[in-house]
């Protein structure tokens, strides 16, 4: 249990509402209030990471992990009571944390073929998730093996690169620069299945063999993890790409009760009756209420069973993320114990984020907060003061050049992102209002959410669902939970006094589809049903 849900000895039935929010302060909590986290900095820390500020060491080794769907709201680095993770936040806490980083299409494949390319999907090719149908042929998701990725150029620069965990790529590893890699088949669980695990039988081998292997997945990836930098010479790079917390959300038999004398308080968003926003809302079929992963007694009402699928979902996710921090302790300790910390930059990041109740949802794929917002952060010897917690924009576009950048590679002009590496360094910035353009495009079974895309700027959000001619808008100054679209009556109008920022937001919107060079879904025009 989490030391401030200690057992003691008798049956807690219920947390009142007020007193999570004022002792958990949780990740359930937290998204209630406003989709974002506590972002309070951790105060400078001393020990392991002590270096000179701005002198990296010469070819350092990278352990990037990604994670599966971990909202920010869930780490307790970003302010969550409700679960710790100390391993997580020991990257934040020796390291530098952005608190405003995001994804540019909340999906998988997608996500992850970014973090690999540094480019937005219509360029890297995976605008969706592989094998999903109903999809239009010009839309079907493929991966160039062709295109550069930062393994490859790595790879080129003497690196030996390693890929363990999800995948979820059309294509084979090797191909894409990994000279040791092992993955499993599909996107998620179930994680006891021993079955299903794919990977080359040498280094540098692009062969593809079976294996068999026993355990809980999350265990397993992080030997399997540990067993390739054994065989690796430095410098390396090893990618950890964690299947949980996905479906079905199974964790390890020793978090199975982890919260079963608990009631963890839902979001405020939880009733959401999508009333005041576009259609897609209203139509998306990723209700809590109608998640097949339970089984809730027969006997429940409509209500009822919304609320006890809420509580099994949430605590099955919370246990498999313990799962996760633990095992990221285990590489971490690896690191130190061969003598490897102080050459190596530890990077931790999620391909997206996820709704965990929020607007009755599970899942993600909506450009609303909670599924856009990814954690990041990267502990890098010799760059940034311990603990230190930066506000400036982080978009997946920009992890492939800051990993080369920070190995002193020069970035492919193909890359649309940016090296953060200047951040870390703490050089003045230039004074451009942050925006992330967003383009989201798989319209299929099971969640059958609307294309869309749209922009997003310090204070207002605009969302474009092209194929149904219809908008949304937000004023996340006012309305941070994202509950009232500011264009009304049904689409016919805009609110008074946001006429202005309408107008602006949709040449912003064009500005950025042509800097990004998306010619994809249609062209922005903002033709309200009342015109």
């Amino acid at each position: 249990m989490p030391s401030n849900l200690q057992s003691t000895g008798k049956a807690i039935d219920t947390i009142s509402r007020r007193d999570a929010l004022k002792s958990l302060g949780g990740v359930i909590a937290a998204s209630a209030v406003s989709g974002r986290a506590d972002t309070a900095p951790f105060s400078k820390q001393s020990g392991a990471m002590q270096a000179s500020p701005g002198t990296l060491p010469k070819n350092p080794n990278i352990l990037w992990i990604t994670g599966e769907g971990v909202p920010i709201s869930a780490l307790s680095c970003y302010g969550s009571k409700l679960i710790e993770t100390p391993n997580i936040d020991r990257i934040a806490k020796e390291g530098v944390r952005f608190v405003n980083s995001f994804c540019t299409n909340g999906l998988c494949a997608p996500s992850r073929a970014t973090l690999l390319t540094g480019t937005y999907n219509h360029i890297n090719g995976m605008l969706s998730n592989p094998d999903v149908g109903n999809l239009p042929e010009d839309e079907v998701p493929h991966f160039d093996t062709a295109q550069e990725t930062f393994p490859k150029i790595l790879k080129r620069h003497g690196y030996q690169t390693g890929m363990v965990g999800k995948w979820h790529l059309p294509v084979n590893p090797a191909k894409t620069g990994f000279d040791y890699f092992m993955y499993k088949e599909g996107a998620g669980g179930p994680y006891y299945e021993p079955t299903g695990f794919l990977g080359n039988p040498s280094l540098g081998s692009e062969e593809i063999q079976k294996y068999r292997i026993e355990g809980y997945e999350t265990d397993v990836m992080t030997d399997l993890v540990i067993k390739g930098m054994q065989q690796f010479k430095q410098p390396f790079l090893m990618m950890v790409q964690f299947f949980n917390a996905h479906r079905p959300f199974d964790p390890p038999h020793k978090y199975e009760h982890l919260y079963d004398n608990v009631r963890i308080p839902e979001p405020g968003t939880f009733w959401d009756n999508y009333e005041h926003r576009a259609s897609p809302a209203r139509d998306a079929r990723m209700r809590i209420e109608d998640m097949p992963d339970f089984h809730p007694p027969d006997d429940l009402t409509a209500r009822q069973r919304k609320q006890w699928n809420y509580q099994r979902f949430v605590e099955h996710f919370l246990g498999t993320l313990r799962s996760q921090d633990d095992n990221i302790g285990r590489l971490l300790e690896y690191l130190e114990k061969n003598g490897l910390a102080e050459n190596t930059i530890v990077v931790y990041t999620t391909d997206h984020g996820f709704f965990m109740g929020d607007h009755g949802w599970f899942d993600k794929r909506f450009m609303y907060e909670q599924a856009i917002c990814v954690p990041w952060m990267i502990r890098c010897p010799g760059l940034g003061a311990p603990g230190t917690v930066r506000n400036d924009w982080v978009i997946n576009i920009d992890n492939a050049p800051t990993a080369l950048d920070l190995v002193g590679l020069p970035i492919p002009a193909e890359m649309q992102g940016k090296s953060i590496l200047p951040i870390l360094r703490g050089d003045t910035q230039p004074a451009e209002a942050p925006a992330l353009y967003y383009h989201y495009y798989e319209f299929g079974s099971p969640h059958w959410v609307a294309p869309h895309y749209g922009i997003r700027t310090e204070r207002y959000k605009l969302i474009s669902y092209y194929d149904r001619n219809e908008w949304e808008l937000f004023d996340l100054e006012k309305d941070p939970d994202e509950m009232e679209s500011l264009i009304i009556d049904n689409g016919r109008r805009v609110q008074p006094g946001y006429e202005g920022v309408v107008q602006d937001l949709v040449g912003k919107l064009k500005q950025m589809r042509e800097r990004y060079k998306d010619t994809t879904g249609r062209p922005v025009k903002l033709q309200l049903l009342g015109d």
